[in-house]
């Protein structure tokens, strides 16, 4: 219910990503589903937010380590680029999109506080991609001054 309010849930999306201006949150829906066809595995995400530029949030909180995240980004980031946009839009049309996993526990057993991923050159680190994506994973147990 905290995240229902739109000035709580941007502090902590300015918490989490300090380098983002975010002017203001328009809809944080609680337990959106996205359910494509019959036959697809469908969606239901704990808080979705967009704020005033059309970047949009998907916040999961994850209790229990289950070995699936990092695919489980994946497959949440695509059902997310299917939400914005439709048959006969431009791709350039999609929007940036952040997904954010909040866990008691150190998914790689770094001792990081924040682990984010983003697309980028294998052979030239210093080559985006572009496609204006990341995969944020918080860990409550982190140890590290990285914070």
């Amino acid at each position: 219910k905290v995240m229902q309010n739109p000035e709580l849930c941007k502090e902590l999306l300015q918490r989490i990503l300090p380098g983002l201006e975010i002017d203001r949150i328009e809809y944080p829906e609680l337990q959106k589903g996205i359910n494509l066809d019959a036959d697809a595995k469908s969606v239901r995400l704990d808080v979705y937010v967009k704020d005033g530029k059309g970047t949009v949030y998907d916040i999961e909180m994850q209790a229990t380590e289950t070995g699936e995240l990092p695919k489980r980004t994946r497959y949440y980031q695509s059902m997310l680029d299917l939400q914005m946009i439709d048959k006969g839009m431009f791709y350039k049309q999609l929007k940036p999109s952040y997904i954010i996993f909040i866990c008691p526990f150190d998914l790689y057993g770094v001792g990081r506080h924040i682990y984010t991923f983003e697309n980028f050159c294998r052979e030239d680190k210093d080559i985006p991609l572009g496609d204006e994506t990341a995969k944020i994973f918080l860990n409550a147990a982190g140890h590290l001054d990285d914070v």
